[in-house]
């Protein structure tokens, strides 16, 4: 008989909040000047869920993007900035994690005190009663699968057991790293055509565009892992 799961991890922005697209804007706004004759789009948008510096590398290692440190430290305030300015939950999540009766916890790209500045302010950091793992904290940012395992080993469990809800290829990329199940979320606001087969494509189990789904595919889950 197989294990069952035991705990839920989740992705914040993009999954709890909707913020990536929030940060599209930003960075698509902020950088035209700096891409000339570049589409600027669609050099960002499959890069979100990286942090900002590794997005800004992979873009420069295939365009001719040359940025100062204060540069960069500028355009992180800014997207920081206006993200906890217009700071949005995605719609029904409270109540989906909330109905979800496992242990959950936070894992990160996103700079630790903004997140937990961010749960606060929303209302869902009791939900996840101080859980939060980030990738400035621990030291590793996905794709490396470090922020999933310091996790499961916060939770004392195998990675195994725990379920995770992703809405970047990055982060289901570090999660399937890690060992564990997870779920792609394609319901916040940057989600562009096809991401949900680049999700499974690169392991999610499934996909899913409604959060209000999200306990019954957890119960259905859950139930199918124990025959």
């Amino acid at each position: 008989m197989s294990q069952t799961f035991t705990h839920l991890i989740s992705d914040c922005d993009g999954v709890l909040l909707d913020t990536e697209a929030i940060a599209f804007e930003v960075l698509q706004r902020e950088l035209a000047a700096s891409l000339p004759g570049i589409d600027v789009a669609a050099a960002i948008l499959p890069r979100l869920g990286l942090t900002l510096d590794a997005l800004l590398a992979d873009i420069a290692r295939h365009h001719p993007l040359s940025l100062s440190a204060s540069d960069i430290e500028q355009l992180r305030d800014t997207v920081e900035g206006e993200v906890a300015e217009r700071l949005q939950l995605i719609p029904g999540v409270a109540a989906a994690m909330a109905a979800v009766p496992l242990p959950r916890a936070v894992v990160s790209n996103s700079a630790g005190h903004r997140v937990r500045a961010a749960l606060d302010k929303t209302g869902l950091a009791p939900l996840f009663e101080g859980r939060v793992f980030c990738a400035d904290e621990v030291g590793a940012a996905k794709p490396d699968p470090a922020l999933y395992l310091a996790a499961s080993q916060a939770f004392g469990v195998a990675p195994q057991h725990c379920l995770v809800v992703e809405d970047s290829v990055t982060g289901v990329r570090a999660a399937v790293a890690a060992g564990m199940t997870v779920l792609g979320f394609t319901g916040a606001g940057h989600v562009a055509d096809g991401q949900s087969d680049k999700l499974l494509a690169c392991g999610a189990c499934t996909t899913f565009d409604d959060m209000q789904r999200l306990p019954e595919l957890v119960a259905l889950l859950c139930q199918h892992n124990k025959q």
